[in-house]
């Protein structure tokens, strides 16, 4: 059998209309769409800034009032009226409580045509040190609350045969790194959280729902500056640019991957490198 030959000819001015199109696809997802984000702060402050520039109606839930009080959308590209931005206090680790946000949000926007949650704590103890009060309120808020979450989003998203959660994991659910001061509570529900996505995306995908999970490295938050000086020295060391992941980027790639038809079941890591190796 012979060869064949092919030739490909890459026009770099119509590579770029093509990445413009394909990013003006993601952004009409999400217009005249309803989100729900649970968690204000972080990237969760990260996602809420770039959706207010595309939803037609924003409900925030969080567990601190301050914080909630304290969102400010982006004066310039704003497409959300005072009215269309919806806020109500959440404690993601009480199935009652999530009831209430969801029958609330329900009520002033309709179901939710997007669920992101990115709601976590972070702990610092070693295993020697975390006591079981300790593991209880990390899987109540990392991993219980996301299912509660999900789950609520899911049962308002089936009779309109539509709709994507994304939750927040972390790469830490992946791998102990060395350097880093790990956590063994944190680690599993991160790891949870993945394992959850791909069994439950089995199940709503007959129901046209897709549900996924983003991965960070650390990322500049205020949960990473809770981390000693050695844990950010040895992300500079092993990160490819040797820094951080901003807020912002981590948020761009929520937003993709939610709107993205082609996700679902998937947890996609965004670490600069820095979950490779030891």
């Amino acid at each position: 059998m012979g060869h064949r030959t092919y030739k490909f000819v890459v026009n770099a001015s119509n590579d770029r209309v093509s990445h413009k199109i394909m990013f003006n696809r993601i952004a009409d997802q999400y217009r005249n769409k309803t989100a729900i984000v649970i968690g204000s702060g972080g990237i969760g402050e990260a996602i809420i800034q770039l959706l207010a520039g595309h939803v037609s109606h924003l409900v925030v839930g969080d567990r601190n009032p301050a914080a909630l009080d304290a969102i400010v959308l982006p004066a310039t590209e704003s497409q959300l009226s005072t009215a269309q931005l919806s806020t109500r206090v959440i404690d993601v680790q009480s199935p009652a409580s999530v009831a209430e946000f969801f029958a609330f949000s329900q009520r002033v926007a309709g179901a939710p045509d997007f669920l992101f949650y990115t709601a976590g704590i972070l702990n610092l103890e070693s295993l020697s040190d975390t006591t079981s009060a300790l593991w209880d309120t990390a899987v109540g808020v990392n991993l219980n609350g996301a299912f509660y979450c999900a789950h609520a989003a899911s049962e308002q998203m089936i009779p309109e045969k539509r709709g994507s959660i994304l939750l927040l994991g972390s790469i830490a659910g992946t791998k102990a790194r060395s350097g880093a001061r790990v956590n063994p509570v944190y680690n599993t529900t991160k790891a949870g959280l993945a394992a959850f996505v791909n069994a439950a995306a089995m199940q709503l995908r007959r129901h046209g729902i897709r549900i996924n999970s983003i991965s960070p490295g650390p990322t500049a938050t205020p949960m990473m500056g809770l981390q000693p000086k050695a844990v950010h020295d040895a992300v500079s060391e092993i990160a490819l640019d040797h820094r951080q992941n901003e807020p912002a980027e981590v948020a761009e790639l929520a937003l993709f991957v939610a709107a993205h038809g082609r996700f679902t079941g998937e947890d996609l890591a965004m670490g600069g490198g820095a979950g490779l190796g030891g």
